[in-house]
């Protein structure tokens, strides 16, 4: 048995037994559009993802550094999920735009399980980096309407600037969330259980997948099952240039691990695609 596999059993077996966890928490519009998987090179300054009534513009930023400005690539991968997932829930439980961040990650490292090695502290500040430039748009269709919301994530950056350069790096004492993208976070959180996104951290796919049914099972109607075909979720989950085969082999992969750590998701592989049914939120409803 693989380290992997026994983590999501363990923590499967742990959500089953005792169905309330810590909680975490994204919006609802950026569980249905994802970030890039892989590194599309710094020379890519925008990427496009759509979902339905949803679409996700993202523009490259640059950063200020002590030679300048210094043009940054886009966000992409598992670890750059986790981090923006972090910083959401820190924003929603502190009820604050304003989020103070210790002087380093390690504690966000450790607390998802991730090695604090040197190669993972680098990998996790180059994703603060990317993301702290990035522009996002969020379009949603609803009836007859466009709603955009546009602009940075982040409206402002402090760093404290130590006497070795190489300390400014794991981040910042604080950021801002811009007022637009908080208030819409507030208004729609989605709860997710961060004993599933600790078992699940090593995959991107598995992330997205995991995101997207806690966001969209427990609003399926009642006996009404809803069928995804391929075609639609490679739409949503692979990528241009992959043949359906392949996305279907690593789709399933990552589905049967999102399965294991929400154990009453109620989706079963169907002719042409899947078949989502009614299911229990991923963190239990207060009454």
């Amino acid at each position: 048995m693989t380290d992997r596999i026994e983590r999501l059993l363990n923590a499967g077996a742990e959500i089953q037994r005792e169905v309330w966890g810590d909680v975490r928490f994204s919006h609802s519009l950026l569980c249905s559009v994802n970030l890039p998987y892989r590194n599309p090179t710094d020379a890519v300054r925008s990427y496009t993802r759509s979902s339905g009534p949803v679409s996700l513009l993202l523009e490259a930023g640059k950063v200020f550094t002590p030679s300048g400005w210094v043009d940054v690539g886009l966000p992409y991968g598992a670890k750059s999920r986790l981090l923006l997932l972090h910083l959401c829930s820190l924003a929603v439980k502190q009820q604050s735009p304003i989020v103070e961040v210790a002087d380093s990650f390690t504690a966000f490292c450790r607390d998802l399980g991730i090695d604090t090695n040197g190669r993972n502290l680098r990998i996790i500040k180059d994703q603060i980096r990317r993301m702290s430039a990035v522009s996002m748009r969020l379009g949603l269709q609803q009836g007859g309407e466009l709603v955009v919301f546009q602009g940075s994530i982040f409206d402002g950056v402090r760093v404290e600037v130590t006497s070795d350069w190489r300390q400014m790096p794991m981040w910042t004492n604080e950021i801002r969330f811009s007022p637009r993208f908080y208030e819409s976070l507030k208004n729609h959180a989605v709860p997710l259980d961060a004993r599933a996104l600790k078992a699940i951290r090593h995959s991107a796919r598995s992330i997205d997948i995991y995101l997207w049914l806690c966001s969209r099972l427990w609003r399926v109607p009642a006996g009404k099952p809803q069928k995804i075909r391929w075609t639609s979720l490679k739409h949503q989950f692979g990528q241009p240039s992959q043949s359906l085969k392949s996305f279907k082999a690593a789709f399933s992969t990552a589905l049967r691990q999102v399965l294991v750590v929400y154990p009453t998701a109620q989706v079963e592989p169907v002719w042409g695609g899947i078949e989502l049914r009614r299911s229990p939120p991923a963190i239990p409803m207060k009454d």
